[in-house]
């Protein structure tokens, strides 16, 4: 998709914009052991997001902004986040301030002058990027799944025709951190269309699993009034004959919080185990219920 005319809405809420944060660090080849600093509520030290970067000891840092309004950071505003940084352990050698502020010369001025004051003190590096910069990054090739991920809903594709959207997943299932079987998936979801009617509308708003390996597929559902799927046993045991792999299949199908995360996101290899105890009270059932 050609996103170089597209205006990419500016994030509101503060969690979301430090994951947006942290997977734009994370996608770039330069950083490594890239993490969110601690939790809500417990100090930072003006650090949101920190990284080691590639190949060498030093470590990055940076702070999160929303700015519900093109108020310039002032001067005194950005010392606090940098005399804060200073402090951090293990020492910075670059600092980042990422904000939804659109670009402005006043902080630009601020940021410039305090960066030359870290200079003279051979302390770390300071820079800000605007929302425009962190438009022109989601908009390059190599952080496409990061635009998708965070902005699927705002961008006309199979998704808002109706079409159906999945994707390729490698699953291992297991008990007791044991591996035994391994299925090559499609996953992915029909959504709801207000378009033309059809008898296969029966079917919008289902999730579909595909297994490769007997070439079947099967439909569930999401949890009324829930971001999760439901996916009982009955629902996919004709793609999977194997019933405990069923089992075990529909447990890792229920254990997404968000279940569109899955589709959407960029991992394709997944594990999955049931504990012992697990398998002895599925074969207590299953035995019952065959009786």
């Amino acid at each position: 998709m050609d996103l170089r005319f597209v205006d990419i809405p500016k994030i509101e809420n503060d969690e979301i914009f430090e994951d947006l944060t942290k997977a734009l660090t994370k996608a770039n080849g330069l950083y490594r052991n890239v993490n969110v600093n601690g939790r809500p509520g417990q100090k930072q030290n003006g650090v949101d997001v920190y990284a080691k970067k590639q190949d060498e000891s030093d470590w990055i840092g940076i702070q999160c902004k929303v700015r519900s309004t093109n108020k310039s950071f002032t001067k005194e505003a950005l010392l606090l986040e940098v005399n804060q940084a200073k402090v951090f352990n293990p020492k910075l050698c670059e600092y980042y301030l990422y904000t939804t502020l659109s670009r402005d010369t006043v902080t630009q001025a601020n940021v410039r002058e305090i960066a030359s004051e870290l200079a003279n003190e051979q302390s770390f590096s300071f820079e800000v990027l605007f929302w425009e910069d962190i438009e022109e990054i989601l908009k390059s090739k190599d952080y496409e799944s990061v635009y998708y991920r965070f902005y699927h809903k705002f961008f006309r594709d199979n998704l808002s025709l109706g079409h159906s959207i999945g994707k390729l997943i490698n699953l291992h299932l297991g008990f007791e951190n044991e591996l035994d079987s391994q299925y090559d998936l499609k996953i992915g979801k029909i959504p709801s269309h207000n378009g033309e009617k059809s008898r296969a509308d029966y079917y919008r708003g289902s999730y579909y699993i595909i297994n490769l390996n007997e070439k079947r597929i099967e439909f569930f559902q999401k949890k009324y009034d829930s971001q999760k799927a439901q996916c009982f046993r009955s629902d996919i045991s004709e793609a999977f004959p194997n019933q405990i792999d069923c089992y075990r299949i529909s447990k890792w199908i229920e254990n997404f919080e968000v279940f569109d995360d899955l589709i959407y996101n960029d991992t394709h290899n997944y594990t999955f185990y049931l504990s012992n105890k697990e398998r002895e009270e599925f074969d207590q059932y299953y035995f019952v219920d065959e009786e």
